[in-house]
């Protein structure tokens, strides 16, 4: 399965700018009960915020009036992935790269979605229930063709 089939599509991401206080991330992401939010600038990704960078801000002691610009060269920063990787290559690019989040990109470099580590696991997991039948690159289960 490629990441395309599985992916957030971009304009159903959620997104916020560098200009937003840490309390509006924050409460953006429990409302919408999500764990990172893209930061963009005019549509196009500069980076992304996680819950895990939120986190850092509370132990850090950063008020919550902070700008997200103000504390994104602490984070991870933006990791991208092409939309033709299957889905064992993004596992290896997260595992690699120590990241949970990418956005994903068509061969133009252009944002067409967003993948997370579970996303990975929800489609490894929908392979297992799938046996002993395969699921194509479409996404959909096939009967195994015995030779």
């Amino acid at each position: 399965m490629l990441v395309s089939g599985f992916m957030i599509p971009y304009d159903k991401v959620l997104k916020c700018e560098a200009s937003n206080t840490v309390r509006e991330v924050l409460n953006l992401l429990t409302d919408w009960h999500v764990s990172c939010l893209v930061v963009a600038l005019d549509d196009k990704p500069t980076g992304i915020i996680t819950t895990t960078d939120m986190c850092w801000c509370y132990h850090n002691g950063v008020s919550l009036d902070s700008q997200v610009g103000d504390i994104m060269p602490w984070t991870a920063g933006l990791k991208k992935i092409e939309s033709t990787v299957d889905r064992d290559t993004a596992a290896k690019f997260f595992e690699k790269n120590k990241v949970h989040h990418a956005v994903v990109v068509d061969g133009n470099n252009k944002p067409v979605g967003l993948i997370s580590s579970l996303d990975i696991a929800t489609e490894v997991a929908k392979d297992a229930r799938a046996w002993p039948w395969n699921r194509h690159e479409d996404g959909k289960i096939h009967a195994v063709v015995s030779r």
